[in-house]
């Protein structure tokens, strides 16, 4: 299983997060005309540990963005994300035959909005960076 099967998996079953953006998480933007609240998931990087005779676990840095119609929609996804992630310990994510998640890191998180033709806001935004230690 790749970290981001993983990672969706572990993450569309927390009720608190489902509740709010229902099955809308997807991979680097969202689709035209997407119904609000929802997420997106990007790999910003992907580090690799290396032993003698083969790569022994990753580092991957995951950006987690939580879109909402307002500021406090996208607050409280991100809160879910945030909640059901950040400090993430020695773990199977994923069910079976999922990995063996060592941690996950809240590294960085910020704030933006999108913006419409006219300057008029459409969407906010929070997002967070997300390392995630785990064995391959």
């Amino acid at each position: 299983m790749v970290i981001e099967e993983a990672l969706k998996t572990f993450l569309l079953a927390q009720s608190g997060l489902t509740d709010l953006i229902g099955q809308r998480y997807y991979p680097l933007i969202l689709p035209q005309e997407c119904q609000l609240p929802a997420v997106t998931y990007e790999k910003m990087s992907g580090d690799r540990i290396h032993a003698f005779s083969a790569d022994i676990g990753a580092s991957p840095t995951i950006q987690l963005s939580a879109y909402g119609a307002t500021y406090t929609s996208a607050s409280a996804v991100f809160e879910q994300l945030r909640s059901a992630l950040q400090n993430y310990l020695n773990t199977t994510m994923g069910g079976a035959g999922g990995l063996s998640v060592k941690a996950v890191i809240l590294e960085d998180e910020d704030d933006d909005y999108e913006t419409d033709s006219k300057g008029t806001i459409e969407k906010y935004i929070k997002y967070g960076d997300f390392t995630i230690w785990y064995e391959e």
